[in-house]
């Protein structure tokens, strides 16, 4: 499945339509889910440090400095043993 195509799109918006009345489902909270479960894979494989920092920009750690830290230490530390 190809994510952001019109067809996706609109396969969600029936889903929700045929929900209706049930237990609701949110198209919109969907398709964020998708984009932070890209990013968090693209994190998880990211062969170089520049892949990896645009991946967990997009998972918002760069709000925290901390955060943004403590994920790129743990990279370059894991990155490192795949490297041998």
């Amino acid at each position: 499945m190809a994510n952001g195509t019109i067809d996706d799109d609109i396969r969600e918006v029936m889903a929700e339509e045929k929900n209706r009345g049930r237990r609701p489902r949110d198209a919109e909270a969907l398709k964020e889910r998708r984009k932070h479960l890209e990013d968090l894979r693209m994190a998880l494989t990211s062969r170089t440090e520049q892949e990896f920092l645009v991946a967990i920009r997009g998972l918002g750690l760069d709000e925290d400095p901390e955060k943004f830290a403590e994920a790129l230490k743990i990279w370059r530390a894991s990155s490192f043993l795949w490297r041998r």
